[in-house]
């Protein structure tokens, strides 16, 4: 009986490490802030149905807390707002998975100060 428990216990175990596991690879990533200075290049998209819509495109440095640089794109269903900061979740794979609108206190030291210098 403790044998079939224990087995039990290790199946469930590597059944959630393996489903963590995939979770990070699919939505995990660094995070990187950004500093929204322009418009986005907008652009009509249609969905599966016909129905038309705007996304606009963001083309943009990004700088992690210590202030190392990656070149990132995005789109927003909007045009965002300027001078807004944002914080990213930049994943190896799929690129930008998450985006949210922080304030500047919000921005570690050493990006706040790469993000003013490209101002």
């Amino acid at each position: 009986m403790k044998k079939i428990l224990f087995g039990i216990i290790a199946l469930i175990i590597l059944v959630g490490g393996a489903g963590f596991a995939w979770y990070k690879v699919s939505y995990g990533g660094g995070t990187y802030y950004v500093q929204i200075t322009k418009d986005g290049k907008e652009k009509e998209v249609s969905d599966n149905s016909g129905k038309k819509f705007k996304e606009y495109d963001y083309d943009i440095k990004s700088y992690q807390k210590d202030g190392k640089e990656k070149r990132v794109t995005f789109m927003a269903d909007h045009n965002l707002r300027k001078e807004a900061y944002l914080k990213l979740t930049v994943n190896s794979v799929k690129g930008v998975t998450s985006w949210e609108e922080v304030k500047k206190s919000e921005v570690p030291k050493e990006a706040l100060k790469k993000l003013n210098n490209n101002s």
